[in-house]
């Protein structure tokens, strides 16, 4: 039996779901490394379009500009963080516990 999990974005984060594609997947892993790897401020959709081998066009065609971007990132990790922290303490009835699970899945 498999198990699948999918996290349903807000849609005026895109233009075109990320996720329903493998380009669009692409540019989420991709900008991902590069912006830990470049900073936000160096990086551009000139670069990542070049790293996946695609056009800048392509990438502007799921996100407006690299703001749209980062925010659709960090929306997307808060929101399987709170996933998360629902499923592992879901169970538990002590709130030092709780506390103690939630502190160890943010600092992971």
């Amino acid at each position: 039996m498999e198990f699948q999990i999918q996290i349903k974005m807000n849609p005026a984060l895109y233009l075109r779901d990320p996720e329903a594609s493998e380009l669009g997947k692409k540019i989420i892993t991709a900008g991902i490394r590069l912006i830990s790897d470049l900073g936000f401020e160096d990086f551009t959709f000139k670069k990542l379009a070049a790293d996946i081998g695609t056009t800048e066009a392509s990438v502007y065609r799921y996100f407006e500009n690299k703001h749209r971007l980062l925010t659709y990132i960090t929306t997307w990790f808060w929101t399987w963080m709170e996933y998360q922290v629902v499923f592992h303490t879901n169970n538990l009835r002590s709130v030092q516990e709780k506390i103690t699970v939630i502190i160890d899945l943010l600092t992971l």
